[in-house]
């Protein structure tokens, strides 16, 4: 999970909501091939959820802004 975040660090990519996505989903695939769980997980997972549906909508949102111009 370190050798992830300090990769995406170092590439800048830390800021966009796309980033921190595939940095979750990195560490709970790791997390998942350990089968490994605890709330701390669980949690991430809820992160994750929440912020693809953030993505889910602003792209969606995007789009009709594009055809409305």
């Amino acid at each position: 999970m370190e050798s992830i975040i300090s990769i995406d660090e170092l590439l800048g990519n830390i800021g966009t909501p796309e980033s921190k996505l595939r940095r979750y989903q990195a560490c709970l695939n790791e997390f998942d091939q350990l089968n490994y769980d605890d709330p701390f997980i669980r949690q991430i997972r809820e992160e994750a959820t929440r912020l693809e549906q953030k993505i889910k909508e602003s792209k969606t949102q995007n789009t009709w802004f594009k055809f409305r111009e």
